[in-house]
């Protein structure tokens, strides 16, 4: 239980970048991934040292026009420091981001697929503070993800958005009953920036993610886990020209699941493993699918 819940917490600021997503900012994309930030102990910051997680998953969503397949994989390393600043624990880390997507559609009986494969956005996380008050935990931190992916504006589908997205958040984490029960929730707002090559702004969106979990024996916990996600503002800039700035503003929808995690011991380490799978509902202009999550974690 100890690493499930103390293991790369600021690993779960996972983000996503697939162009069948959202109907709701350019090309209906977004940085967001429901679930990625965060199972068992969203706000615990953890000991310090250095970590390694990878996240591992695979993403299916359908319409009657339109079909999006996504594989995906996310390793990463994660530094918690003995620096204090304002009274939490300093850490930061990185994550780089490797996909392949296959994206169909079908208009007036014409069918057209394109994939997509390599490096996406990577996220970086400059810096994240931890504070603990008894069994109440708190995390803070700032996500950047910048223009690290293959991008080209006549493609219809792209590893990047050719932007920078500013993700702040905050982490809660309410762990009574000698831990053995976890209530989490991260509450995060995504800035955006232009486009250069389409003049185009995507608008601030909104994320909340949480689970509510118990722990079987110290080692294996069970729970339930979901989110819920919306942009907030309207789309900007030369390229939304001939487009009302309020029909930008679409994107809504929630997603709920089973999570477990489990500790295992491998040589010398525990080795902390947690799956979940994600169902999405009150879908509002998007293309409502799963998610099949596995994420391990394990200290230097």
């Amino acid at each position: 239980m100890k690493i499930t819940k103390n293991l790369l917490k600021t690993t779960v600021i996972i983000f996503l970048a697939s162009s069948a997503s959202v109907n709701a900012a350019e090309y209906g994309s977004s940085q967001y991934l429901p679930g990625f930030y965060g199972d068992f102990g969203m706000g615990i910051g953890g000991a310090s040292g250095t970590y390694l997680s990878n996240f591992f998953g695979y993403n299916w969503a359908e319409n009657t026009t339109d079909k999006s397949t996504l594989l995906f994989e996310l390793p990463g390393i994660i530094h918690v420091s003995e620096t204090k600043i304002l009274g939490g624990t300093y850490s930061g880390g990185f994550f780089p981001y490797v996909l392949r997507n296959t994206y169909t559609t079908t208009n007036n009986g014409i069918k057209q697929e394109s994939q997509r494969a390599g490096a996406g956005d990577m996220y970086g996380v400059p810096i994240s503070l931890s504070w603990q008050l008894e069994n109440l935990y708190f995390l803070a931190f700032e996500g950047i993800i910048p223009p690290t992916g293959s991008y080209n504006k006549d493609r219809l589908l792209n590893a990047g958005r050719n932007s920078w997205t500013f993700d702040n958040n905050l982490s809660v984490t309410w762990s009574p009953d000698d831990g053995k029960y976890d209530l989490s929730m991260t509450f995060g707002y995504m800035v955006n920036t232009e486009n250069k090559a389409t003049r185009y702004r995507t608008g601030d969106e909104i994320h909340i993610d949480y689970s509510a979990g118990y722990y079987i024996t110290p080692s294996l916990g069970m729970g339930v886990t979901g989110s819920y996600y919306r942009q907030v503002t309207a789309d900007s800039g030369e390229g939304i020209d001939g487009i009302n700035p309020a029909d930008t503003i679409q994107g809504e929808y929630s997603s709920i699941g089973p999570v477990a995690t489990y500790t295992a011991k491998i040589g010398d380490r525990d080795v902390s493993f947690c799956a979940k799978w994600l169902h999405e509902y009150n879908v509002n202009n998007h293309i409502a699918g799963d998610y099949a999550i596995l994420r391990t974690g394990l200290k230097f």
